[in-house]
């Protein structure tokens, strides 16, 4: 009962809510808050390849807006598949989340149940199913995301790519994220006191919790992305914290005064696959998929690295002040993230994923 109530839900949101985009375009969200299109995005969107008449439709889901990263990201996935199958493969990128009703713990049962194709969905919901997939968030784990992306290709993180083949879903790559900022309308953040009484929305994540609450006084306030921004124009919060990419495509720029480069969690985009849908396929097929999954790992990032400061450049021109932090100020996050060791190796429940993550870390 469970399977069919997914599969029909699914074919509802196919029939009434249209693809981001499509497979051809990257308007919506830029067009609607007049953010930068980054170089590399519209190309990302664009196929020449027209399917063919038996070719395999699959559904790629995002949580995010059309214009976020991981959406142009998804964009250009699909349309490296389009091409490289020369037309044998018709994947459809849909965005925010729509073909599961924006439930992120929701996605991953409604691709288990097969319900989704494909779908990215950032490593701090897999922790929802798995507790190990929160040693990724510990704040200031890594000083980059060339780091970051060392890691992910590492036997270090293997053990939460096994986890997601062990939760029903057909691991294909993971692909980094840029580091998270604060976006809040009080002051400026330079150093963990600044936060102190900050009513703070984060995800619904413990490390997040107990970094931001326990150790630096925030109001932490777990809430839903969908209700964000309603949340910050009536003041039920006074910040947010994510990637620079988010209050760009989320128009959180429109309600948040300082943008601060805290920089203090980098996270990773899990790509995965229904696995039946994936043993469906032809041999050339999956490795069609799964070689190109992967590649499109450093696409990803270089395209973050352009366009990172595009966002914040244009957050500034909507009238957001932006601050670093100064040597100082990174070291005082540092200290109160490793105080709270103890709490997110608990947190953690593996004591040798912990390990083998904080050993790759210090030798990096």
């Amino acid at each position: 009962m469970k399977k069919l109530i997914a599969m029909a839900l699914a074919a509802s949101m196919m029939v009434t809510l249209a693809a981001c985009g499509g497979n051809n375009s990257n308007s919506g969200a830029n067009a609607e808050t007049d953010a930068p299109a980054a170089e590399g995005g519209e190309d990302a969107a664009e196929t020449t390849t027209t399917p063919a008449a038996d070719a395999v439709k699959l559904n790629l889901s995002v949580p995010d807006a059309e214009s976020s990263s991981i959406a142009v990201a998804a964009k250009e996935f699909a349309k490296q598949l389009n091409e490289k199958s020369e037309g044998r493969l018709d994947v459809t990128v849909y965005c925010d989340g729509s073909l599961y009703g924006g439930d992120a713990t929701a996605a991953v049962t409604t691709m288990q149940d097969g319900g989704l194709d494909m779908l990215c969905l950032a490593t701090s919901w897999y922790a929802s199913f798995d507790d190990s997939f929160n040693v990724i968030q510990v704040p200031y784990l890594f000083d980059s995301v060339d780091e970051e992306q060392a890691y992910l290709n590492d036997e270090a993180s293997k053990p939460m790519w096994d986890a997601v083949e062990g939760m029903g879903v057909k691991f294909l790559a993971a692909w980094t994220r840029s580091f998270r900022m604060t976006t809040n309308n009080t002051r400026p953040i330079t150093t963990p006191d600044d936060l102190k009484g900050i009513k703070l929305r984060t995800p619904g994540n413990q490390i997040y919790q107990v970094f931001f609450g326990d150790g630096c006084g925030a109001n932490v306030t777990p809430m839903s992305f969908s209700e964000v921004y309603t949340a910050l124009q009536t003041n039920t919060i006074d910040g947010q914290e994510n990637p620079a990419d988010v209050p760009v495509s989320s128009s959180f720029f429109e309600v948040q005064k300082y943008i601060s480069a805290t920089n203090h969690i980098g996270e990773a985009w899990v790509v995965g696959m229904n696995p039946d849908k994936f043993a469906s396929l032809d041999a050339d097929l999956q490795t069609l998929i799964t070689d190109t999954a992967q590649e499109m790992q450093t696409w990803k990032k270089e395209y973050d690295e352009k366009t990172d400061q595009e966002d914040i450049d244009f957050m500034v021109e909507k009238g957001m002040e932006y601050n670093e932090l100064d040597e100082a100020g990174v070291e005082a996050f540092k200290k109160v993230s490793e105080s709270l060791y103890p709490k997110f190796q608990e947190i953690v429940n593996n004591p040798d994923l912990w390990d083998a993550t904080i050993a790759f870390a210090e030798s990096h």
